[in-house]
């Protein structure tokens, strides 16, 4: 049991910020403007950051000449499903040569999120299984998080949700 403890204990100074992995010769500090949190790094404003699931990558429908609306979510959350009228009807309005959707299923099981889909009749493209990579990436810490991308992979809006969806969607487009 103390050495659970001890393990416990070292573990969580770890996690509260020692250098675990820092390279012992290198004696410079890095000070915390060198550095950005993943939600400055992926806040409006910003360029997309790529990430790679089962070969295929966010780059692969991101930054490709069209405006993309980024569902992450998962089939047991709640608020997710709720928001998949939502999501249908914009896609339905809007999906053609300027725009597209993209849902990105996180913390879920493989399985589950295809029956999810299937039942929720999820037609556009999708990225299964990409469990906390994405929402480490971007500073997700809740689901339903809904993002825009301009069609160079700006990030124009975050945490859209309900009626914001639509109305951003529409914003963009100049609708």
């Amino acid at each position: 049991m103390k050495k659970l403890l001890v393990i416990a204990g070292i573990l969580a100074v770890c996690a509260t910020g020692c250098k675990c992995n820092s390279d012992p010769k290198n004696t410079t500090e890095t000070s915390q403007a060198d550095t950005k949190s993943p939600i400055e790094a992926t806040a409006e404003g910003q360029m997309f950051t790529d990430f790679e699931i089962a070969g295929v990558k966010f780059s692969d429908f991101i930054g490709k000449g069209k405006y993309v609306l980024v569902d992450f979510w998962a089939s047991w959350c709640g608020p997710c499903r709720r928001e998949m009228p939502n999501l249908r009807a914009v896609y339905d309005e809007f999906h053609g040569d300027k725009f597209d959707m993209l849902s990105v299923a996180v913390w879920d099981k493989p399985e589950d999120t295809k029956k999810a889909a299937e039942e929720e009749n999820i037609v556009w493209n999708q990225i299964i299984n990409a469990q906390q990579i994405p929402t480490d990436i971007y500073g997700i810490e809740g689901i339903p998080h809904i993002i825009l991308f301009g069609p160079d992979g700006t990030i124009l809006k975050r945490g859209l949700r309900g009626n914001d969806i639509r109305e951003a969607v529409a914003e963009a487009l100049g609708k």
